[in-house]
This record gives C-alpha cells, structure tokens and sequence, in this order.
C-alpha cells in the first residue's frame, strides 16, 4: 500500500461549506477545444512528442496538459487537463458524462495519487513548468491507469517511458506524490465513448476564492508582523 495521507481536501472542505452545487450533479458535459490555442490543444506549449511502449508496442505519441473548455449549461468554461486513456484519439467537440473519480477508479491508491497530482501539482513549479514537466505528468497518469500506483515502475510493466528528460521530471513527480507531504483532493473524469477520457476538478471553486484565500492570508502576516514590533 502506498504511503500517503488520507485527510479531506481543505479546498473541497470549503466549497461545500459555501453550500456550492455539486459538479457530479450535471449528467451531460459538452467539451470542446479552447478557441484561443491557436491551433494546439496543448496549454501554452506544455506538450510534447515522447517515446513510450504500451502492451508491449514501441510508440511515439504527443503527452501533455490540454488546455479545454467544457459547458454543463451555464456557458464555456477554460480548464487544463490530461487524457486517461492510451488507446484513444481525442476526438472534439463531444458530449461526455462527468463521473466521480470514486466510481471511475476501483483502486483507494490510484484515486489517492491522481488526487495529490491533479489537487497540488498542477502549477508552474511543478506540472505545469514547462513542456517537459506537462509531458511527465502526463506520463505519470498514464502510468497509474495501466499498471497502477501500487505497481509504479515506469520501466516496466505495461506502460514504458523511454524519454530520458521526461522520464527524469516524471520520477521527481512521483517522489512528491508519494512524499506525505500533501493532501489528496477529489476529482472527476469526463467520459465518453470515441474519445480520450478526461481528468478535472470534483467541485468547481469561484474565481475570487484564491483572492479571498490570498487576502485572508495576508492579513494574518500583517497582524504577526504587528504583534512582533509590540513584543520588540
């Protein structure tokens, strides 16, 4: 078994104390490709080709972060996300049916990883670096779906990297997974037949929170940095 914390994820804690609407509730989810990629459905560049072997088939395929939108009825929405599935082409504009990652995924371990990656990873230090980092991560998924988390090896097995700079971001990835060092956040998956299945956030949070996080935080700096003169 892996050894990684098991706590509610603080972001998802909070959204459902604002009594937000549950994004599993929306049965049909219309996707699409983002009008302003400019020809790539890679976010800023954050993809790659890479060289894999999957069931047992030496292959060169493009890995990285989409940038997409998807529509549940109230308008395009822009979101970054990775397919789940090797044997498909992504294939939009589709129609697909948001699913709870809890129900897509039989393995504790599997939702456990994908919840740290999707729910900390997904920023400009880690995943989102560049396109080797986007590429690693998706790698990292990749990965999990075919040989699981218990089994992660991506030299064996049946998914294989093989490209050296990719291989090396996607290990140091893991090691952060797996460090205990963060909380797992619940996610959702886009599915549908005749495309990739997609990963994306289990609750959709307001565009102001991470201000109103931010501010809240910084209030709290300035109140301590207040109190150490008064100690002084």
């Amino acid at each position: 078994m892996l050894r990684l914390k098991t706590v509610f994820a603080g972001l998802a804690g909070l959204a459902a104390a604002m009594a937000l609407p549950s994004a599993a509730s929306a049965a049909t989810v219309s996707v699409r490709d983002n009008p302003d990629n400019g020809g790539s459905v890679f976010a800023s560049s954050l993809g790659r080709s890479v060289s894999i072997q999957h069931d047992g088939s030496n292959r060169t395929v493009q890995a990285g972060a989409f940038s997409l939108q998807f529509d549940e009825g109230a308008g395009w929405t822009d979101f970054v996300t990775f397919c789940l599935q090797l044997s498909e082409y992504l294939s939009l504009p589709k129609d697909h049916e948001r699913v709870a990652g809890a129900d897509y995924f039989a393995s504790a371990d599997d939702r456990q990883a994908l919840g740290i990656l999707y729910g900390n990873l997904l920023t400009g230090d880690h995943a989102l670096k560049n396109a080797n980092t986007a590429a690693a991560a998706q790698a990292v998924i990749w990965e999990i779906v075919e040989d699981g988390a218990t089994s992660f090896d991506l030299s064996a097995g049946d998914f294989k990297l093989f490209t050296a700079d990719v291989l090396s971001e996607a290990q140091s990835l893991w090691a952060l997974i797996i460090s205990g060092d963060y909380v797992a956040s619940a996610f959702d998956v886009f599915h549908a037949r005749g495309t990739q299945d997609l990963i994306t956030s289990a609750v959709p949070i307001p565009g102001a929170l991470p201000l109103l996080l931010s501010g809240i935080a910084g209030l709290g700096f300035a109140s301590r940095k207040q109190r150490s003169r008064v100690i002084a």
